[in-house]
């Protein structure tokens, strides 16, 4: 008899083979079926019970033969590859709408200084019309020996403001006119002793009135302007 697994002749009456270690699980079978025909038995090979029997034990006996045999081949039950899984896809930033510009048109002065005697806090926060001991606004146009004031007001701080919108045209002695009605004011209103400042607004700053400009910049502050207008849905 050869073995199974590895082939080896295997003597008579051996059961495991001394090459590969395999246990014949047939070969005791066999050599009990030799021997019960030696004294004259028969197996009955059509009997109900017994040939199921054999049957069972025959199919069990090739299932661990072949799990021996791929044992023995060093064969490893093969593992269903791993499937990655996809990113999280992240949803595409909306494009940035640019916001149309809101039209600009030209104001003359005398609209600007209509405008500022109604909301002077257009100009600069805290910003209010100068008013007498009965708190009557009397700032606006207000008149000077050295020339009217287009807006005379008190900041946030108490502190006296003069306000002149520069017509086209108007070039150093803008500065110049500022100055003395700062300095009336100062005198006059202030009692010498309380500080004053001007705003001068220019709606395109001339090129000779930069140098100008900086020997008085802790008394005059310079700002140009332009007005906006912009439209908006009613709600219904």
């Amino acid at each position: 008899m050869d073995c199974k697994l590895c082939g080896t002749h295997l003597d008579e009456g051996e059961r495991t083979c001394p090459a590969c270690g395999h246990v014949m699980k047939g070969a005791g079978r066999e050599k009990d079926r030799e021997a019960s025909r030696g004294r004259g038995g028969s197996v009955a090979e059509g009997a109900e019970g017994g040939g199921k029997e054999s049957t069972g034990r025959e199919a069990d006996a090739e299932r661990e033969e072949k799990g021996d045999r791929g044992r023995a081949a060093g064969k490893v039950p093969e593992v269903p590859p791993k499937v990655s899984e996809a990113p999280p896809q992240v949803p595409e930033a909306a494009p940035k709408v640019s916001e149309a510009p809101s039209p600009v048109f030209a104001l003359d002065a005398a609209g600007l200084r209509r405008l500022l005697a109604r909301q002077p806090d257009l100009l600069e926060a805290g910003l209010g019309v100068l008013a007498d001991d009965k708190g009557k606004p009397v700032g606006v146009g207000y008149a000077t020996p050295v020339g009217d004031i287009d807006l005379l007001a008190r900041d946030g701080s108490g502190i006296l403001v003069v306000v002149r919108v520069a017509d086209r045209g108007v070039g150093e002695e803008l500065i110049a006119e500022t100055l003395q009605r700062i300095g009336w004011v100062r005198k006059h209103l202030g009692k010498g002793k309380q500080k004053v400042r001007g705003i001068v607004l220019v709606e395109h700053a001339p090129d000779n009135l930069s140098y100008t400009a900086s020997a008085v910049a802790g008394t005059i502050t310079f700002k140009t302007y332009r007005v906006a207008v912009a439209f908006d849905d009613v709600e219904m």
